[in-house]
């Protein structure tokens, strides 16, 4: 798993597990080895703007695998939140 810190955006990779999260989450707070991450909710609707957590294993660096595939489940990073 990549460093996870506050401030950064994840997208989700559209897939399975996911599907009932925003599609765009920011990190509010992650503890390191811990195994949930606090994010908001950024597409607003039902879960816009509330706080939840996400199991840490759903974050990666990027919307591929090692291998170079493209991954099915999750959220890839895609920005840092602006101050």
């Amino acid at each position: 798993m990549h460093r996870i810190e506050a401030r950064q955006i994840y997208t989700t990779c559209r897939g399975g597990a996911t599907s009932h999260y925003p599609e765009t989450v920011v990190v509010d707070a992650y503890e390191p080895g811990g195994h949930t991450v606090e994010v908001l909710g950024l597409d607003g609707g039902e879960s816009g703007g509330l706080g939840f957590t996400i199991p840490a294993s759903y974050f990666h660096a990027t919307a591929t695998t090692a291998a170079g595939r493209r991954r099915i489940t999750g959220y890839y990073m895609t920005g840092t939140l602006d101050e």
